[in-house]
């Protein structure tokens, strides 16, 4: 016994003060954010801004959209995503358990499709919308754990890892400064890079002005979002009919 105790405690202990780092770097990354009565007090955020999507098409020719875009997450699992252009309205949401997509012609109101999203876009989608109201906090509440990876040099800078894990192989990968908690940028499990800049401080939270997401198609061509948020409403009134799975006719 003594023997087995001897082989397995280091593990243990490591192991225990993996966690511990892991800890405290989410909770240096909270109290950048904000305080924790702050945060916990954030159950729903509406965002309104601009998009615009560049990429390189394989002729070389680059290519930009701009669209407006509505952002909408609630506590536990709603979502809802609405962006316009001149050329087509897309309306992507996410009921609990059920997820939607719909894609209409702005000239036209009788051109338009709907289709159901699948058991894997819908966990995406989950993922993503505890990524966006949680700050960081109890993963393992919905089945999922933090991985601790150390420090890591990115760029020259000395960042601290930490991997989401929601499991069915989605993860977001965090990566924090390790002396004021900022979150400098994100990696998801599809290799998309995620910067977010700027601050617009909200009922004591701190959130971005801006967000960037860089990701490569399968073509190898890449393509970068850009959204600037011009307002961002916190724990706004939430309706819960405009997350459920539309009829497919029109009142």
């Amino acid at each position: 016994m003594k023997s087995l105790l001897r082989f397995f405690l280091p593990f243990v202990l490591l192991a225990a003060a993996v966690r511990a780092d892991a800890d405290e770097i989410i909770a240096l990354a909270r109290s950048y954010l904000g305080s924790e009565t702050a945060l916990n007090a954030v159950t729903a955020v509406s965002y309104k801004g601009t998009l615009v999507s560049s990429s390189t098409g394989a002729d070389g020719e680059a290519r930009t959209t701009t669209a407006t875009i509505e952002i909408f997450f609630a506590e536990p699992f709603y979502q809802r995503i609405r962006i316009t252009s001149p050329e087509r309205v897309e309306t992507t949401a996410l009921d609990d358990y059920e997820a939607w997509q719909r894609i209409e012609n702005p000239a036209n109101a009788e051109q338009w499709r709907m289709t159901l999203l699948d058991t894997v876009q819908i966990r995406r989608l989950r993922a993503n919308t505890w990524e966006n109201l949680s700050f960081f906090k109890d993963i393992e509440r919905i089945g999922g754990e933090v991985e601790d990876l150390g420090r890591v040099e990115v760029d020259g800078q000395r960042l601290h890892k930490l991997a989401f894990d929601h499991g069915y192989g989605i993860i977001f990968y965090r990566f924090f400064d390790p002396v004021t908690g900022r979150l400098v940028f994100s990696e998801t499990d599809t290799d998309a890079r995620i910067i977010e800049s700027g601050v617009n401080l909200i009922d004591g939270v701190r959130f971005p002005d801006r967000v960037t997401t860089v990701s490569t198609r399968a073509d190898g061509t890449e393509q970068r979002v850009q959204v600037d948020f011009e307002t961002i409403e916190v724990n706004p009134a939430v309706n819960r009919a405009e997350f459920r799975v539309p009829t497919i006719t029109r009142n």
